[in-house]
């Protein structure tokens, strides 16, 4: 037996509302990641993701390198 439900166009909407909202706002997520064996810790990371615009990072003062300029900064370190 098969279904076609199909998502009401209001779903939809709201789905592209939500991520419109959120990337306008951006999304900090933190955690940490601990590998351990018998109760040693071998490695510990701290991890931050952030998701916005480009737009956003810029008036929030994130760093947001541009392609270029990250390839000039690789030629000055292998040089």
């Amino acid at each position: 037996m098969t279904s076609d439900v199909m998502p009401a166009e209001d779903e939809e909407n709201t789905i592209v509302e939500l991520l419109d909202r959120l990337l306008n706002a951006g999304v900090v997520l933190c955690g940490d990641l601990v590998i351990s064996v018998a109760d040693i810790e071998l490695l510990y990371l701290r991890l931050q993701l952030t998701l916005s615009t480009v737009e956003t990072a810029r008036r929030a003062g994130w760093f947001v390198p541009s392609v270029s300029s990250c390839n000039s900064q690789l030629e000055r370190q292998n040089v």
